[in-house]
């Protein structure tokens, strides 16, 4: 049985496939971080350039903090769930290849807060989008990832048990898994999130999946939506006949 206590405290997965030119600098804006008690996690679908021997290259830095993963997926988010099944922290965070950490103490800011909160299940801050230097982010809920957009998935801590619960990314999404995987955290009643006003990580927003669009989410969040007003006007509807009738509900299995 693992020693609990010997986990670190952060998995950082970070999926790779022909990112040769970029995969050097995200892995150095980990290991110049103040904040040591990390693993990283790369999980790279049979690169045809030098990724995979540049990534095993870091291992000079990080030392036994980096593992290194060459296998066959079915896209990036099948990558994902492979690192979420070899990634040994009590919390995951997910970063790009051509993605970096903010700041040197960014770790250390995050993990301040993660110490301290024994409820919060999912915490997660903001990033910089490269393409203009804007802050993206701030507080979520339920109506604005359904109405509006999406989380970066760079500024998220998943406690690793959200996935046992949840399941993993759904694959039936090619572009926006992470999406769905969000919304499906918020419409959680049991699932306790936070936000924290801390800028997470530089994020790519300039290509790749980021800009285009997922026919098959599309498809799918009217039933989010039809389910989250179902379930609001229920709870409406409760509160309303408790005011109305003081005993309602009190026998109810």
């Amino acid at each position: 049985m693992d020693d609990d206590s010997a986990r670190p405290l952060i998995s950082i997965i970070i999926p790779t496939l022909n990112v040769e030119s970029v995969i050097a600098a995200c892995v150095d804006s980990i290991a110049r971080q103040t904040f040591r008690n990390y693993e990283v996690v790369i999980v790279d679908g049979f690169s045809t350039d030098k990724t995979a021997e540049i990534a095993l290259g870091c291992q000079a830095t990080l030392g036994g903090r980096l593992s290194v993963h060459v296998e066959k997926d079915e896209g990036v988010y099948d990558a994902m769930n492979k690192g979420v099944a070899r990634a040994r922290g009590h919390w995951l965070l997910f970063l790009g290849a051509d993605d970096l950490l903010h700041h040197e103490d960014t770790l250390t800011q995050v993990t301040a807060i993660l110490h301290q909160d024994s409820t919060s299940q999912l915490v997660y801050g903001d990033v910089v989008m490269r393409s203009n230097s804007s802050r993206y982010g701030g507080v979520f809920d339920l109506d604005k990832l359904l109405f509006e957009k999406n989380i970066c998935h760079q500024a998220i801590f998943y406690r690793r048990e959200v996935f046992a619960h949840l399941g993993p990314y759904n694959l039936r999404y090619r572009i926006w898994a992470d999406w769905d995987f969000n919304i499906r955290c918020f419409q959680n009643p049991t699932l306790a999130t936070r936000y924290v006003d801390i800028v997470v990580a530089n994020y790519n927003d300039t290509g790749g999946l980021s800009l285009r669009m997922d026919s098959e989410l599309q498809k799918r969040l009217p039933v989010f939506l039809l389910n989250a007003t179902r379930r609001k006007w229920d709870a409406r509807l409760r509160r309303v006949a408790r005011l109305l009738f003081p005993g309602f509900g009190k026998n109810s299995r």
